[in-house]
Formats: structure tokens, sequence, C-alpha cells
């Protein structure tokens, strides 16, 4: 198959999948060595109808972590960091966490910290209007899940503690520092570390499912957390950033990082960190790093072998697909969208290098759906039943009504690895319908007890 007939696969392979999956708009760049050879968007940013393009703006979530790996690998080999110095000596806070004074650069890099994937999801609590200077201020209420370095545990706070680090070395907030030393070298003209400018820039607010229905939704946007997921960029400056990986740090006539630096950063650090590298997935052949943010989404590949590199950003995001599967909203992975880079890569490729996972798709949502429907019909039931009987067992409707609603209340987030706020940002609809059938449980169960001690105290009232 030559060349020309492989882009032109990829031309198909998306106009279908963004059908199946009801993608509203996506940009895709894909390089070869120094070159960029498939650079395209489709469909459309907005209900206007303006059209995708390789200069329209997404927020890339996690994949924003490989750009502040990069950034801190940099001053390492300016000699101002060291990747085992202890994070106390630039965050003097950690020496009021539990064992925190034990915590290495490198473990906040490769997710060994001790820091769990839920503690990184309490971010979304806070005060939206927070910097990285006063989400410091709560770390030493932050508990480390484990001894650190003993195991991986992906952690958004990791990512959060190293941008404020960038900017304690550096002297720069982390935009400036980002712009600076890894944009303007990069020529990525269309790419942001600073909400506003991205919006200026023209930045759109997305969509996601809402119960299998595409809708645009609204968050409040938290500063502190562009290290860890916010960076903003477009494909034509995904590629320039895929080409410099690609190519031990070089891009046209500009060294941003040595070959050795970018070797370490797309290698698996340490034998307890299992896949993860420096900010990057090692997968020996495939080096990668998914980002997933309320309606965005993306997926980076590279091939270093085959000197192949890929971008793919969405203006839309499953999230609900990558939590039932992976088992937490915090891991930045959407399972829906794997289907469509495995495609690509095996065309590219011309064998099944990377093997097409099932996606997700509007069957999904209704089963969902139904099921949703058919708790609430049956727990209606169940009060209607409940509040015309005369004779009720009172330690069962305790455990029915209250215990176990309370129940799930507190372990739904810690199965899920996020908060409930959390949950109702990245999970609409399903959070709400969910958090509202534990409640409405909660209230026939109020209900009853009213009923009881009014026929309890209306006879000698009546007397």
């Amino acid at each position: 198959m030559n060349n020309h007939l492989n882009l032109l696969s990829i031309d198909n392979i998306i106009q279908e999948e963004m059908k199946q999956l009801k993608i509203p708009g996506l940009a895709i760049a894909i390089v070869s060595g120094k070159d960029i050879i498939y650079l395209k968007g489709f469909g459309k940013t907005n209900e206007s109808g303006d059209k995708v393009t390789e200069k329209t703006v997404f927020y890339i979530g996690s994949s924003s972590k490989s750009f502040t790996a990069m950034a801190i690998m940099q001053l390492i080999e300016g000699g101002v960091l060291n990747i085992d110095d202890y994070v106390f000596q630039y965050i003097p806070q950690f020496k009021c966490i539990k064992n925190g004074k034990t915590v290495t650069v490198r473990q906040l890099l490769n997710h060994t910290s001790g820091f769990s994937t839920y503690e990184g999801m309490k971010i979304f609590n806070r005060n939206p209007k927070e910097s990285l200077s006063q989400v410091l201020k709560y770390l030493s209420s932050v508990r480390l899940s484990r001894k650190p370095g003993a195991s991986y545990e992906y952690s958004n706070l990791n990512y959060v503690i190293l941008g404020k680090i960038i900017e304690i070395v550096s002297g720069m907030t982390f935009d400036n520092y980002v712009v600076s030393n890894i944009f303007k070298p990069l020529e990525m003209h269309c790419s942001f570390a600073n909400h506003q400018k991205a919006l200026d820039y023209g930045l759109e607010k997305g969509v996601q499912p809402v119960l299998g229905l595409i809708r645009q939704t609204e968050y409040e946007f938290h500063p502190e957390i562009i290290p860890a997921g916010y960076l903003a960029t477009c494909a034509e400056d995904m590629a320039k950033y895929l080409i410099v990986n690609l190519n031990g740090g070089c891009y046209k006539n500009s060294r941003i990082l040595s070959e050795d630096g970018i070797r370490t950063l797309h290698t698996k650090s340490s034998k307890t960190s299992e896949h993860y590298g420096l900010g990057w997935f090692d997968y020996g052949e495939l080096v990668h790093h998914g980002g997933s943010c309320e309606n965005y989404h993306t997926n980076m590949m590279l091939l270093p072998s085959k000197e192949i590199g890929l971008a793919i950003m969405y203006n839309i995001n499953d999230n609900i697909s990558g939590a039932l599967i992976k088992g937490n909203f915090g891991s930045g992975e959407t399972v829906s969208y794997d289907r469509i880079q495995s495609r690509i890569i095996n065309v590219l490729m011309q064998e099944d290098m990377v093997s097409p996972v099932i996606a997700r798709n509007n069957e999904f949502y209704k089963k969902i759906n139904i099921i949703f429907v058919s708790t609430f019909t049956l727990t209606t039931i169940y009060g209607l039943a409940l509040l015309i009987s005369s004779d009720i067992y009172l330690p069962m409707l305790l455990i029915i009504d209250f215990l176990i609603p309370i129940l799930f209340f507190v372990s739904i987030p810690k199965v899920f690895k996020a908060t409930w706020k959390a949950l109702f940002r990245f999970a609409k609809g399903f959070a709400h319908i969910l958090f509202g059938l534990l409640l409405y449980l909660i209230l026939i169960g109020i209900m009853k007890i009213i009923v009881l001690v009014g026929f309890c105290f209306l006879p000698s009232f009546l007397s």
C-alpha cells in the first residue's frame, strides 16, 4: 500500500469513527522523522458550525504532564535541580506530611510518591481561583497512601507540585517558563499555559455525553492544575512537539533537551513505576500519554523505532467508559477513542501493531439509562409499598433506606478514585442521577418514619 492510499484510509477511518461515536470535531497530526506527513481538522468546533482546522486549540488533559516533565528535565540539565532531590528542599510544607521528607522529584515524576489518584482529584474541591502557591497551603492535611517509592499510583497532585517546583527553581511563573523554554523554541504559536489566553485565542468549551446526549457543559476552571492537565494547543503545534520527541530534543536548529534527557523521559524510570517513565508511558515499541479533561480528550503516541508520531485531539470526552473499564476518573484514559488511533497506527505500519479495543457506542448509554430508569421504578414501587404498609421491621428500614445509601455515598468516590464534586464535573448526568437515587432512597425512609411517628401519636392525640 502506498503512502497516498494510507492517508486516504486514515480519512475514511476518522470519518467512520466520528459518525459512530458522535464526535463533533477532532484534529490529527502525524509525523515521520522530522517531517509532518498528515495534518488535518475534521468536524466543527461549536454549534455555529465553525470548522476544526490544524490551528484549532484543544485542552490536552494529562498529555500536559509530558510538557511539565520536559520542563523539569531542562532544569535538571541546567544544573539547578537534581532529579533525586528531596521535594521538601523546595517546598518546606512536605515536612508536615507523614513520610513526606523522603519524597523525591523523581517519585513525583513517575507517580511513586505515595500520593493517591483520589488525592489528585480532590483538587477540584478547592477554590477555583487558587494559584499554585495557595494550593501548597493545604499540603499539611494531605496523607500519603503508601511509603514513597514503594509502588505506582497515578495522581494529578504529583504534577501540580512539579509545576510549583518549576516556578521556585526558575523564578518564573509556570506559564512564562513553558512559553519561553518550550513553546517559543518549537514555534508553537497556538499553545497556551494560561486559561484566559487560550480563551482569547478562540478555545471553545467542548462537549461530553450526558446520559448519551451530546451537551456543552459548564465548569469552573482551576488554574493550579494546568501543569497536570490543562495545557492548550493545536494539531500543528503538537506535530512540532512530536518531532522534538522523536529527534533527541532537536527541532530545526533548536535543541531544547539532550538525547539522554529525551530517552530518560520516555523510559520506565524505576522497578516500582510499572510502565511509567517521566511524563510518558513506556511500552517498549510504543511510548504514549493520553489526556482527559471534562470536555476534551487527547491521544499522543510515539513509535521511536519507526520514527512515527501521532496526536489526535477531540473536543468531546466520554469519561464514563474510561472510569468503568479503568476503574477511576483520574488516569487520563478514555477507552471510547482508543480504537481510532489503534486503527490509524495499524494502517501506517501495515500490520496489527496495536490491537483495536471495543469502543463504547450509543448502545452503551441506552443500557445505562435502562438501568437507571429500572432502578428508579423499582425504588418508587418499594417506596409506595413501604408507605402504605402497616407492618414494618424497623431494623430492615434503617439498613435499606439509610445504611446502604450512606455506604454508597462514601464508597462510590473511593471506587472511582474521585470526589463527588469531581464526578459531577467529569460524569455529568451519570453522577447526578446516581447521587439523586441515593437521596431518593433516604427520602423514602424519612417519609416512612414520619408516617410511623404520626401513627404512634395520632391515637393519643385524638383521645
